[in-house]
């Protein structure tokens, strides 16, 4: 009989088995409930529930439309032809959308874990990395949100282009490249985050693959790697610029006017912190977390002060390192590569930080950790059924919290509710809890939430409609004319607001009201006025 050798294919595939079957079983215990959960009220109906093209499944002209039109903001026509097939296969149920979504995620599991174990040979510490990658509560808004699809998607390539790459790394060849710009691309096309690619390759040229000698490290032996991803950093750029456009004239940008620079900056250092502090503690995980810039007094200058050397001292660490633990270097460089196009330097929405941002760049600083203890247990001779037990006890504990997050996800109502009292001064979150009271016939609850939400941003039109509506639902219809005037001091040309307004003072006997405000709202809209006047007629007859 042929005695195989150690380092043999079958060998390979022999220790990793147990870990390759171990990992779908935790990404299911931890996160396949999420099919009892409904569709959520953001961001959802954009992509699947209120879009007419994708309810009616994969078409032809659906897949042109997918290539042409921006859903949310964003062009990445490969994630909604994902929902496509999702409608195609299992209608509007909302149950199968969110299991792809998991069954992606387990894939994305997988990917690290062979890609780990092929570049470094390490079967357990890749292991430990994946499971502490698949079942960290910190992704669970990536798996259990329909419309965070994109970066589960777009996650599968970036791996798959590692993979690829790994191959091509030890046997260059133009078909090897072709399979990781291949990836690459699928991946830009399902979520431009992934523009970080050719820069995380060369991370990966240092390690695992040690392609990049960093002693000496010089222009000469660094070109031909940085030459050879020319042609990815060119669809980098050009999937960026492509983004960019998208989102400016979508009006999503919020770049200029908006937020000054050094707001920005001070945030982007804040928020980098802020997820490492996640990481090793996920508690108050939310939704939205409001941008601190937009509060009273903005960031304080201690925080960002503390954040700036914190970001400092890792990163002459890890370069005093590199020669010595190249896997410092790797890992911290990959979580600032990765989370700079997400970090806020270009402001997009309303946010200051997200859960689902951390999917793809915590995976550095994890397998970072995960060497350097296992360096640091070797020096201690930590038994090796002590490391067992501890890696066992970390991921055991992350999953059982991911699981009670998926249920935070339950539904929309659920969702900010929760969001409104982990986190501070959330007028959106306010907002939406204010909708989902008064979409279950508890009026008086939502006018509470309505209040504190227009506490907190005063200048929305929209919180003072919502508060008039839900006082005039409590029969307080003198209170509702106040509420109802302010939104439209805010926002003059708003129909429904003047439209409310005259039903107020129809229920408080004031004719002569009505008729002027039935005059303004002919100039918006006459089909409006004339129904108006109709509702106060049959006001006044009763």
């Amino acid at each position: 009989m042929r005695t195989k050798h150690p380092g043999s294919k079958v060998s390979r595939l022999a220790s990793i088995w147990p870990a390759a079957l171990l990992l779908p079983a935790l990404v299911l215990v931890a996160y396949w409930h999420v099919g009892a959960n409904g569709f959520i009220g953001y961001d959802d109906p954009a992509y699947v529930l209120d879009n007419p093209v994708v309810k009616q499944g994969l078409t032809l002209e659906g897949l042109r439309w997918a290539f042409t039109h921006l859903v949310a903001a964003n062009w990445h026509p490969l994630t909604v032809l994902s929902h496509m097939v999702d409608v195609q296969l299992f209608g509007l149920d909302p149950g199968w959308h969110h299991r792809e979504n998991v069954l992606w995620h387990c894939a994305n599991a997988l990917l690290l874990l062979a890609f780990l174990r092929r570049t470094t040979g390490s079967t357990w510490r890749s292991a430990l990395v994946a499971a502490l990658f698949a079942a960290h509560p910190l992704r669970v808004e990536s798996v259990a949100w329909i419309a965070e699809r994109k970066d589960v998607l777009s996650t599968f390539f970036f791996l798959l282009a590692l993979l690829a790459y790994a191959a091509y790394a030890r046997r260059p060849g133009a078909l090897r490249y072709l399979a990781v710009t291949v990836a690459f691309a699928l991946g830009l096309l399902a979520k431009p985050m992934v523009v970080t690619l050719p820069a995380v390759l060369l991370l990966v040229d240092v390690w695992p693959l040690r392609r990049l000698p960093l002693a000496p490290l010089s222009f000469t032996s660094a070109w031909p790697l940085l030459r050879e991803k020319l042609p990815l950093f060119a669809l980098s750029a050009a999937s960026s610029a492509v983004t960019i456009l998208a989102q400016d004239r979508s009006g999503a940008v919020r770049s200029v006017g908006g937020l000054p620079l050094g707001t920005r900056a001070a945030n982007a250092a804040v928020s980098a912190v802020a997820y490492l502090g996640k990481t090793l503690w996920p508690a108050d995980l939310a939704v939205l977390y409001p941008h601190p810039g937009y509060r009273p007094g903005g960031i304080p200058t201690w925080k960002v002060a503390l954040a700036t050397a914190l970001l400092l001292g890792i990163t002459a660490l890890a370069l005093r390192e590199a020669r010595r633990r190249p896997y410092l270097l790797a890992g911290w460089g990959w979580y600032l590569v990765t989370v700079l196009p997400v970090i806020g330097l270009v402001q997009v929405g309303q946010q200051g930080m997200a859960d689902r941002y951390t999917y793809l760049p915590l995976i550095g600083p994890v397998f970072a950790a995960v060497w350097a203890g296992q360096e640091l247990a070797v020096r201690l001779r930590v038994p090796r059924a002590v490391l067992a037990v501890a890696g066992l006890v970390l991921v055991l504990a992350a999953a059982t919290a991911a699981r009670a997050q998926v249920a935070v996800w339950r539904d929309t109502f659920t969702l900010f509710d929760h969001a409104a009292r982990v986190t501070q001064d959330n007028a959106i979150a306010w907002k939406n809890v204010g909708s989902g009271w008064f979409d279950r016939g508890e009026p008086a609850e939502a006018l509470a939430a309505f209040a504190e939400a227009a506490r907190i941003d005063p200048d929305d039109p929209d919180l003072w409609f919502d508060q008039g509506m839900a006082l005039s639902a409590l029969g307080r219809y003198r209170e509702a004319t106040s509420a109802f005037e302010q939104s439209i001091r805010l926002e003059p040309t708003d129909r429904e607001a003047w439209f409310n307004l005259g039903i107020a003072w129809a229920t408080l006997g004031q004719p002569d009201r009505v008729a002027a405000i039935a005059q303004r709202l002919r100039a918006l809209d006459p089909e409006r006025a004339a129904a108006l006047e109709q509702r106060a007629r049959a006001i006044a007859g009763r």
